[in-house]
């Protein structure tokens, strides 16, 4: 009898186990970025970006993203970018045999900079228009974002942050998604630096948790001479 209790036992937490590992939302996935940003003048600059989005730590890649961009810096305190980022989603982490998209995005950017003390505050308003090639036609989309964050430097190098960031669909369903995170990041040089952080992910139903590993590098087409890390 008390075998039978026990095998039955184990069964039920086999299959609980599977379960769990089957809901998308119970894996622990990771960003990797690498991005530059480069000065021109003393009023434009240029950025672009590359991210690896994985369902895992380093497998189950579920989107893959380019940004390119412009910014002009109307003050310290007010500048607007205007870019195009291209995603490649693959969603089989989340449903079975579902078919892999692309997704080409027009977005604006304003951002306002101002500080309390020593905690810079960043406000970034993002009006982006979504372009959508499936298998079976395309869809078009818009939302507006918006995200608040704040930064305070612990050391010359090191500083930590922490954001929030609100996705407004402009048809039904309003909300879109949230973003919730903070991070670290470590100066190793006047034109690169590294980012450690984490963020919650909230969608109209499961939350999705992701590790964020950044690296950025700066250059300054206003000198003759880029310095080197």
């Amino acid at each position: 009898m008390f075998n039978k209790q026990l095998t039955l036992f184990v069964i039920l937490c086999s299959f609980q186990f599977l379960f769990a590992q089957e809901r998308p939302q119970d894996e622990v996935g990771a960003w990797y970025i690498l991005a530059t940003n480069n000065t021109v003048t003393d009023k434009i600059s240029i950025q672009a970006q590359t991210q690896f989005r994985f369902y895992e730590m380093a497998s189950e890649i579920e989107q893959f993203k380019i940004r390119v961009g412009g910014t002009y810096r109307f003050s310290d305190q007010l500048s607007a970018s205007l870019g195009y980022s291209y995603f490649r989603t693959d969603p089989s982490y989340a449903q079975e045999d579902p078919a892999k998209f692309n997704e080409h995005r027009i977005y604006e950017d304003i951002h306002l900079r101002n500080s309390i003390g020593k905690v810079g505050i960043l406000h970034r308003y993002r009006d982006e228009h979504r372009f959508f090639d499936f298998e079976n036609g395309s869809d078009t989309r818009h939302w507006m974002r918006y995200m608040l964050k704040l930064t305070y430097p612990l050391t010359e190098r090191v500083s930590i942050d922490v954001y929030d960031e609100v996705f407004v669909n402009l048809e039904e369903p309003l909300f879109g998604q949230n973003w919730l995170g903070g991070g670290v990041t470590y100066q190793l040089s006047t034109n690169l630096k590294t980012r450690v952080g984490y963020q919650k992910i909230h969608l109209d139903g499961p939350d999705f948790d992701r590790l964020i590993f950044g690296i950025t590098f700066n250059t300054d087409f206003r000198n003759d001479e880029t310095t080197t890390p």
